[in-house]
């Protein structure tokens, strides 16, 4: 090989490796890009879902902080009064949240339903839940379907509540087993034609 071709060929090779080096280094910088790309990315969209959550978790307290026609004043007040060693004292401060229908009260209410031994005030604070119509109450309601030593006539008041909710559907066992234990005539008849519509 002469002097001539030698040069050229040395010279091919380092254009050869400048470019070889100068891609690597394109790629490399390009895969950094890259990357701080997809981590702002990924900073964003946490940013974004904890706004999300936060908007949301507000908007849930301000809706279940609502004490309707009432003042909060006067909700909170009513149900205070819903652990009143009187059962007509319980049963119209149970009458009045569900005629505001606030749900404030809807947690109080719960409460008081699944203590509740007056069948009275027990019916109105099924009556009252089902009036508020927020489904915090649907697994209470249930439950007071076989509250113990109830009659008939006040837990139909929670079954009542749960068709309203329109949430019969889901719970055609419970309802299924409430009909057995009923023992006035009305409400097995009343109950009957809401199971027929779940026969399979």
């Amino acid at each position: 090989m002469d002097a001539g071709r030698i040069v050229v060929t040395l010279v091919a090779a380092a254009v050869l490796g400048t470019a070889a080096c100068s891609i690597q280094s394109e790629t490399a910088e390009q895969r950094k890009r890259a990357k701080d790309t997809l981590e702002q990315y990924e900073r964003e969209r946490k940013a974004d879902e904890a706004e999300s959550m936060r908007r949301s978790a507000e908007a849930y307290r301000q809706r279940t902080s609502d004490p309707g026609s009432l003042s909060i004043e006067e909700s909170d007040a009513r149900a205070a009064t819903l652990g009143s060693p009187s059962p007509i004292a319980r049963m119209r401060a149970a009458e009045a949240l569900g005629d505001a229908r606030g749900p404030r009260a809807v947690e109080a209410l719960i409460a008081a339903l699944r203590a509740e031994t007056d069948p009275a005030a027990f019916s109105a604070i099924a009556t009252a839940l089902e009036h508020i119509n927020d489904r915090r109450a649907t697994d209470p309601l249930v439950e007071a379907l076989a509250a113990p030593g109830m009659p008939d006539e006040a837990r139909e008041r929670a079954l009542m509540a749960i068709v309203a909710f329109h949430s019969d559907s889901r719970f055609v066992p419970q309802i299924r087993k409430f009909y057995e234990s009923v023992t006035d005539e009305s409400v097995r008849a009343r109950t009957r034609v809401i199971l027929a519509r779940y026969r399979e």
